[in-house]
């Protein structure tokens, strides 16, 4: 089938000349190119409207809600009996998602020719995890797959609702916030400047607070383009500085300690620990491999550096909640809990016991956090518009006991 490429050549004259034609590879669009006496200087596939919405459906990102109904799904067929093969098979024709779809086709290639479900979910690191992919190896070595998957598949949904709670007690603030910072801006770049030419032809006097009103609106007119740019370099040596290890450890400290939201991440991270920990462990994982796992999956670094110095300390033959307990990330109250577990041998329970406790924070800490910001922002938005209508009312005031 003839595809559409473009190129772009030099003719006999040494003139740059660019088009499109049509082929069915791109030896054929050279071979016509040279036989109209062009210097081809390259030659690409044009991508059509429909190409292009293709190319960007496949790498749409696959969500933790995706992994979960697939989870769910495919859990529910290897329990009937349905060989892996076929499962698969059956999952790629149900699937929705573009990219998730090529992924299973491609996993149920590399099953089908012989590999282990394991090994394949582990060459595709881009949409299955560590964790998803440990987790599977353990149950086939224990022949439940199907039960790894519905542990999974609850696992995920946990984390989809808690990120879902979060999220939307994010958003208000920031929407507020971004509503505020448009009115501020529209007031002093718009309205001040009207008044400004009123009081200039009164000649009166002005407030030391009008002054620096105006002062702050002439900059903000005058000069938008530069405060734009250092606030656009400021952002991107941000994300720069971020991609860097003493960077990222440095934001993510820096993360647990903002006043309220700290607290909160802190909760999530412990919440995400100990829920991680326990479904590794009930699937057959031991401690270290799981240790490891927890590692890539948690999400900040300060608790990755922890948990690192903990593994390798276990790895010595200290018990598990010794290095926990010299960190005060880990609450008391979570170190006493895995010890526990640890002496009476059920540390897979006390960690569930641990992920109950603070997936019921979060969800208090959510709350009581909308609850507060709301009023702060009340409160913001009052002081910094207050400000602006009394810098502009000054004047005005003094004008009429001129008068």
């Amino acid at each position: 089938m003839p595809v559409v490429y473009e190129y772009q050549a030099k003719n006999k004259n040494g003139q740059t000349v660019s088009g499109v034609l049509e082929a069915e590879n791109s030896s054929q669009v050279a071979r016509q190119l040279k036989e109209r006496g062009y210097y081809i200087t390259s030659i690409n596939k044009k991508l059509e409207q429909k190409q292009l919405d293709q190319y960007f459906k496949e790498r749409k990102r696959v969500k933790t809600k995706d992994l979960a109904l697939f989870s769910q799904q495919f859990s529910a067929m290897i329990d009937a009996g349905i060989s892996l093969v076929d499962a698969l098979s059956i999952m790629q024709e149900q699937t929705d998602h573009p990219r998730l779809k090529g992924v299973i086709d491609n996993i149920r290639e590399r099953v089908a020719t012989g590999s282990e479900l394991s090994e394949a979910m582990l060459s595709r690191g881009d949409v299955f995890p560590a964790l998803y992919c440990q987790m599977i190896k353990a149950g086939e070595t224990g022949g439940v797959i199907d039960r790894v998957l519905a542990n999974l598949a609850a696992h995920y949904e946990r984390q989809e609702e808690i990120n879902g709670k979060v999220k939307s007690a994010l958003y208000y603030p920031l929407t507020v916030m971004v509503i505020a910072s448009l009115i501020i801006v529209f007031l002093i770049t718009y309205v001040v400047p009207q008044f400004v030419q009123m009081f200039a032809g009164m000649g009166a006097e002005l407030p030391l607070a009008t002054q620096l009103l105006i002062t702050f609106s002439n900059l903000l007119i005058d000069y938008w383009w530069a405060i734009m740019l250092v606030l656009l370099g400021l952002v991107t040596a941000l994300l720069v500085y971020k991609k860097t290890p003493a960077g990222q450890y440095l934001l993510d400290r820096w993360k647990l300690k903002i006043p309220i939201i700290g607290n909160l991440f802190q909760k999530i991270y412990l919440a995400r620990f100990a829920s991680t920990m326990a479904i590794l462990l009930s699937s057959g994982v031991d401690l270290l491999a799981s240790l490891t796992i927890v590692e890539g999956v948690i999400g900040n670094q300060v608790y990755v550096r922890l948990l690192t110095e903990a593994r390798l300390q276990v790895r010595e033959g200290v018990p598990f909640s010794q290095p926990l307990s010299e960190a005060r990330e880990f609450p008391t109250m979570v170190v006493q809990m895995i010890k526990v577990g640890e002496e009476a041998g059920s540390l897979e329970k006390m960690l569930n016991k641990i992920t109950d406790f603070y997936n019921r924070e979060v969800e208090v800490s959510v709350e009581g956090m909308i609850s507060l910001i709301e009023p702060l922002m009340i409160v913001l938005m009052a002081i910094v518009g207050g400000g602006i209508i009394i810098s502009i009312a000054l004047p005005m005031f003094e004008m009429f006991n001129l008068f």
